[in-house]
């Protein structure tokens, strides 16, 4: 019989129901199942309270990630000004960036056999936000490529520590499928939020005049603090050497940047993150027991040791490729709509602010897609919807079909939203179990797309033409969805719902 349930636990025991034909002895035993049963029922009570704060922690850290991932698209051309670096030089940044993360997720294993998890988010997030803060005052080119790259490294082993952590919390339970949503929910509402924020704080839409050549200049008499405009000033005499398409034109922008405002609310977002972890990690108990995903890993189900080892490369090509056209297609949207198409900054912020904000869309329906529909279902709809979306931004870019933009930014977010969580989800029920090794090992693959493609899109962008910005994203997605094909195929048509 149905002891009862709470805390969202189910408790069986036939033991516990009394008998009618039973004498004082019986009595006892029986009182002594009751007591057991209470004292079970409230560990599971603190159990599940522990994984509701772990969960809330998580989702926290991932959110910070997720805020300084929506910043980066639409502060893009501020950064490039404060350091002096074109539109080619500056995707170094976005490289070193991912270069960073790569290390990153190298080094998380040996992070996490030496350090406690908790603390390890907490050392982590605050030396993530310090870097986050010191980007805008980076006015020598160098000095931004290493904080890019520090901040990858950071950024990578955190990244790590988030995928394993999210699978540990709950399982592969029908409520831990959905936490995988809820915390790419969370990050996606900060990388909404993030670009909505940043855009006051960018340097104003230049003057344009007609010349044959162009400068950007500052206005040092601004309201912004005098140590901030001095730096503007010393690196003036290197602004005159951008090349950003926008023309045959001299631009003078009204007010220095105040890009550093918008980085030092990221720093303090995630230097309050850190200090969630830091109170878990003093914490006495259970709750600060080192608990990470241990055993030897093995792979899932009866197919030959090839065709799993086949599949376990198909879904580090997935994760190439989608985290490639997710990065740079973040990264470089609003320098596309704003140097190709003409729009201003803040058309620019806002177009990078819809494309998250269907993302966040699509993850949000996924909550309750995933408890209908098998991750290899919605793997399959979702990269055949983004490849359409793909479609329609090229078309309407070689239209200049502002509407059309609108659209397939959208059209391309949403399932976006579905990718990486299913991804997830189908690597841990369907092929191998998701724990440190395995997260550092697809993060690895990963930022390795993140890291080669921002080169080579910065530099079609400004060698040959920016429409390479859609068609190598084109490209890209009909990779995902062969993928997505053969993932369908691994698992057969007889599996069940999971």
């Amino acid at each position: 019989m149905e002891v009862g349930v709470k805390c969202g636990i189910q408790s069986y025991d036939h033991d516990a129901v009394p008998k009618q034909d039973v004498d004082i002895k019986d009595n006892d035993s029986s009182s002594e199942h009751k007591l057991k049963d209470i004292s079970d029922e409230s560990s599971n009570c603190k159990n599940t309270h522990l994984q509701i704060i772990r969960s809330v922690c998580v989702s926290c850290a991932y959110m910070v990630l997720g805020w300084t991932k929506g910043q980066i698209g639409p502060a893009f051309l501020d950064i490039l000004m404060i350091s002096g670096a074109n539109l080619e030089k500056g995707s170094v940044f976005m490289t070193s960036l991912y270069a960073g993360q790569l290390i990153g997720s190298l080094l998380s294993g040996f992070a996490f056999a030496k350090m406690n998890k908790f603390l390890l988010f907490a050392f982590t997030l605050a030396l993530y936000s310090l870097t986050v803060a010191a980007i805008p005052w980076c006015f020598l080119y160098e000095l931004m490529v290493a904080a890019f790259a520090f901040l990858g490294v950071c950024g990578g082993i955190i990244v790590v520590a988030v995928g394993s952590e999210v699978v540990d919390i709950w399982g592969p339970t029908p409520r831990g499928r959905s936490y995988l949503m809820v915390n790419s929910v969370a990050a996606g509402i900060a990388s909404v939020v993030a670009p909505l924020v940043t855009a006051p704080f960018l340097q104003k839409q230049p003057n344009y005049n007609s010349a044959c050549t162009y400068n950007i200049s500052w206005n040092s008499t601004s309201s912004t603090p005098t140590l901030y405009s001095y730096i503007n000033r010393t690196i003036q005499s290197r602004l005159n050497d951008m090349e950003l398409s926008i023309g045959n034109s001299t631009l003078k922008t009204e007010s220095d940047s105040k890009l550093y405002i918008a980085y030092t609310i990221s720093a303090v977002l995630g230097l309050l993150t850190a200090v969630l972890f830091f109170v878990l990690f003093c914490q006495p108990g259970p709750v600060n027991e080192q608990k990470q995903n241990s055993g030897k890993l093995e792979f899932i189900g009866k197919r030959s040791i090839l065709v799993k080892r086949l599949q376990l490369f198909n879904i580090g090509v997935f994760g190439l490729t989608q985290s490639a056209i997710d990065f740079t297609f973040a990264g470089y949207l609003a320098v596309f709509c704003i140097n190709y198409l003409g729009w201003t900054k803040t058309l620019g912020a806002t177009v990078t602010s819809v494309a998250f904000f269907a993302r966040l869309t699509g993850t949000f329906s996924g909550i309750f897609l995933v408890r209908y529909f098998p991750s290899h279902q919605l793997l399959v709809i979702s990269t055949i919807a983004s490849t359409v979306g793909f479609i329609g931004l090229t078309i309407s870019a070689h239209a200049y079909a502002d509407v059309g933009i609108w659209i397939s930014v959208g059209a391309i977010g949403f399932p976006f939203g579905l990718m990486w969580p299913s991804l997830i989800n189908w690597i841990n029920i369907n092929l191998i179990p998701f724990r440190n090794q395995i997260s550092g090992s697809l993060s690895s693959c990963a930022y390795l797309g993140a890291l080669l493609v921002p080169l080579l899109i910065g530099y079609m962008m400004a060698e040959v033409s920016l429409l390479w910005f859609c068609y190598l994203c084109c490209s890209m997605s009909v990779v995902l969805v062969i993928n997505a094909l053969l993932m369908l195929l691994y698992t057969g048509p007889s599996v069940k719902k999971q």
